[in-house]
């Protein structure tokens, strides 16, 4: 892992800073109700990154990049979705 000032590379990806899933819940509120959120970071716009096919959400700052691991919605609140730790590996390659 190699810290690029804030951007982070890990196995030769870079990696934006990610929220955490209490700052998450608490911007998702803010955002539910018809609030604009900004980044605590650079105080600009958060955008809503959707991914239909997998019914997912992520906060991502329009400036820094930092963003929030991906998410879904149910009725009693948000489940984080955990990524594959090696996608080479789920399909059986080394």
């Amino acid at each position: 892992m190699i810290d690029k000032g804030g951007m982070t590379e890990v196995g030769g990806v870079e990696e934006a800073p990610s929220l955490s899933h209490a700052e998450v819940n608490q911007l998702w509120a803010k955002f539910r109700a018809g609030d604009t959120i900004l980044c605590a970071k650079d105080a600009h716009g958060i955008a809503l990154a959707v991914d239909g096919a997998a019914k997912a959400y992520r906060l991502v700052c329009t400036k820094c990049g930092i963003s929030s691991p991906w998410f879904g919605t149910t009725p009693s609140g948000l489940v984080f979705r955990v990524p594959r730790a090696n996608s080479s590996r789920s399909n059986g390659s080394k």
